[in-house]
């Protein structure tokens, strides 16, 4: 199975030095999504969001497969 890393840009740029074992690219944009909200939520209980904060997924070669911007991990109305 293929292993995708995710790379967060926020205040800091974390790169994933572990991965996580996923079937398909889909999966891997889920899982980005997944923690995009997480965090995005996190940084909403501390009174602060910024939406172009995100998260990119790149694969076993380190190539850019993906990213997922906070603002586009959940439908906001107002």
């Amino acid at each position: 199975m293929p292993i995708y890393y995710f790379n967060l840009f926020n205040d800091e740029i974390t790169m994933d030095e572990t991965g996580v074992e996923l079937s398909s690219e889909q999966d891997a944009r889920a899982h980005a999504v997944q923690e995009a909200r997480a965090m995005a939520a996190s940084a909403v209980l501390e009174g602060r969001l910024t939406g172009s904060h995100r998260i990119e997924y790149v694969d076993e070669s380190r190539q850019l497969v993906g990213a997922v911007r906070f603002d586009e991990a959940v439908d906001i109305t107002p």
